[in-house]
């Protein structure tokens, strides 16, 4: 287990390496004067050049390049062009919005998809079953945006439950969790529409397994057949699944951030996109692709901890 831990730390650090050098390069390959951008109105030759001379964009990109790296090797970020602050400090307080709302969206998609999906496996092919995919597969098709809409439409300006935008701060656990329910109920129902779907379908196929036969011969109840045989030998692949809609739900929370106004790593991204601030996109990207690598080994790990046949070699 050692060694394959390091293994996959050394892989998964190149990995990051290898985008965020993609992203450098392509970043300054988007046609434009970035200079241009940040000084808006202000922008007159002697001042673009003087703003180039500063930030260093006016050397060669692999000498820009060979600075990245070094300052990346020795943690620095580099400091935000737009909005004159370290990327480090920016990262540290935006980011924790959009982790908070990542994972409480997708423990709701696992709330709502397990018990679900088992039940649409078990009574397969009635109406229960049908009424389940019809409206998984109506979750799944529905844009991120276009459900924030509709739950902000309803909930904050009809019924004035929730806040419509900003994110959780001081005050009670009500006040904070109110800004949460939203954005977050938004992105689980989606994730559960892919879940579900994957719990039935791994359920019908290890229903129909020997082992169940043979446990059902033995006399064991139903409940315990499906929960304590069936469901743990379906959860690998449900777990691959929750692992992937942990990666995607970091590009969903883009949208959803937007639309809730919510101070995470989503808006701070596009806002940076928009002022071509190449540190902050950057550094927003190698959160990104960290984030993405470190939830692949927990998951891949965990697949040990849930069948102890599988060895990692």
């Amino acid at each position: 287990m050692l060694f394959y831990l390091i293994r996959r730390a050394v892989i998964g650090i190149v990995t990051v390496f290898i985008i965020v050098t993609i992203v450098f390069f392509l970043l300054r390959l988007i046609p434009g004067d970035p200079v241009e951008v940040w000084l808006g109105d202000y922008a007159t030759p002697e001042l673009i050049q003087l703003t180039k001379a500063k930030w260093g964009l006016d050397r060669p990109i692999w000498v820009q390049y060979a600075m990245y790296v070094k300052n990346l090797l020795r943690g620095e970020l580099g400091d935000s062009l737009r909005m004159r602050f370290s990327v480090a400090s920016l990262l540290v307080r935006h980011y924790p919005f959009t982790l908070r709302l990542v994972f409480l969206g997708t423990f709701i998609s696992i709330l709502i998809a397990i018990p679900v999906g088992i039940v649409a496996a078990v009574r397969q092919n009635t109406w229960i079953d049908m009424f389940v995919m019809m409206f998984s597969f109506l979750f799944i098709s529905m844009p991120a945006f276009w459900l924030g809409l509709i739950v902000l439409f309803i909930f904050s300006f009809r019924l004035g439950w929730f806040p419509a935008i900003g994110g959780e701060g001081s005050g009670s656990y009500l006040t904070y969790f109110s800004y949460l329910a939203l954005p977050s109920a938004c992105l689980g129902i989606r994730e559960a529409g892919l879940l579900s779907r994957m719990v039935r379908s791994t359920m019908i196929d290890t229903l129909s397994k020997e082992f169940i036969t043979v446990a059902r011969s033995k006399g064991l109840s139903e409940k315990v057949i499906r929960y304590k045989h069936a469901l743990r030998n379906s959860l690998s692949p449900i777990i691959s699944l929750i692992g992937v809609n942990l990666v995607l739900s970091l590009a969903g929370a883009v949208v959803l951030e937007v639309v809730f106004s919510r101070p995470g790593l989503g808006r701070l991204y596009v806002s940076a996109v928009a002022a071509r601030d190449y540190p902050l996109i950057q550094g927003c990207i190698l959160m990104t692709a960290t984030a993405v690598v470190f939830v692949n080994l927990l998951v891949d790990i965990s697949y040990g901890i849930i069948d102890p046949r599988i060895r990692y070699d």
